[in-house]
């Protein structure tokens, strides 16, 4: 059941002017930096948006598997911890908690303080009497370029992002995008990867969804996995397969991914570039999140980023355009065989 939800967004930002909408849902609507748009596709209140983290069950019937984020999933979020006297525009930290069939789940989506990276952590713990076999995987539609742009033709924009995975002896596979359009004379430049260990992964939502979004069914790329092909198609994303491991009963074990971009890469990424996968994974906060004050599952808690105001967006409001589902969007390419 898709439970009701506020209309009004949730703002994260840092001091390297990175800033993140979260919609009321826990989906997210926007993320920017440096002046460009990473996120391809806006998020919404009736669907959520492509970026997501998938949550996998392994057992003797198949893969099942729940969005964490967005209307669909499991945390619920609906409205910060305790109102404020100031808008909620001045927070690094948005994080969750929930439970999904035995397994006690809690999410942080944590803003670096001075540096443009984020990173998704979340704990896992087995309430249940036998062990479980899980993984988590990480997709983030990726856009590189002016909100205007984007939001003008988002398959044209699509084209000129190049896409790259690398491999990290420690993290395994990441995955680089470079904007090969010049945006202000400029090339933004992302990288993503598991705070783990990346086993598989995929660059494209035609590997992700397939056929199956349009049935109901569990996303292509959920249900059996991600392909680790390289495809450069109209619905660019970063998708990360993080490792799987199994739980004993009772057992509990944090999972996450990183992100980071750069304002300029003027060459095309080389496995040179592996050295900032090291130096994002070294800030402090990549490290196992902490827990925020008098936060309570099922519940949403926001913490204020010292000294940081949080700009409103220049570009666009929330408007009626905004409101077309991304995930719909996305879904259409699934007609392409």
């Amino acid at each position: 059941m898709i439970r009701p939800v506020a209309s009004r967004a949730r703002i994260l930002c840092n001091a390297a002017g990175l800033r993140i909408e979260v919609n009321a849902n826990g989906s997210i609507r926007r993320m920017d930096c440096h002046g460009v748009m990473l996120n391809l596709f806006l998020g919404n209140e009736v669907e959520g948006g492509p970026a997501n983290l998938w949550l996998r069950r392994h057992g003797v019937g198949g893969v099942e598997a729940v969005p964490l984020l967005g209307p669909l999933g499991p945390l619920g979020l609906l409205q910060p911890l305790a109102r404020r006297a100031a808008p909620p525009l001045e927070h690094t930290v948005h994080e969750a908690s929930g439970e999904w069939q035995g397994l006690s789940l809690r999410l942080q989506l944590r803003l670096a303080a001075s540096e443009p990276a984020w990173f998704w952590h979340v704990s896992v713990q087995n309430r249940t009497s036998v062990a479980q076999t899980i993984d988590l995987v990480h997709v983030q539609d990726i856009g590189l370029s002016s909100y205007s742009a984007i939001r003008l033709n988002e398959h044209y924009v699509s084209h000129y992002i190049d896409l790259t995975p690398l491999q990290h002896a420690r993290h395994g596979v990441v995955l680089a995008a470079r904007q090969n359009l010049a945006v202000a004379g400029r090339h933004p430049w992302a990288l993503v990867g598991s705070l783990r260990r990346g086993s598989a992964f995929a660059t494209d939502a035609l590997q992700v969804h397939g056929l199956a979004l349009r049935t109901g069914e569990l996303p292509q790329g959920i249900a059996q996995g991600l392909p680790g092909k390289r495809l450069q198609h109209e619905h660019a994303l970063l998708a990360i397969q993080d490792a799987a491991l199994t739980l004993a009963p009772g057992q509990q074990a944090d999972l996450g991914f990183f992100g980071q971009v750069q304002a300029d890469h003027p060459a095309a990424t080389a496995p040179r570039d592996l050295t900032l996968v090291d130096a994002t994974l070294a800030l402090p906060e990549a490290q196992v999140f902490m827990p925020t004050p008098a936060a309570k599952p099922g519940t949403v808690g926001l913490v204020k980023a010292p000294g940081v105001d949080c700009p409103v967006s220049g570009d666009s409001p929330v408007s009626a355009v905004s409101a077309v589902s991304a995930v719909s969007a996305v879904s259409a390419v699934s007609a392409v065989s």
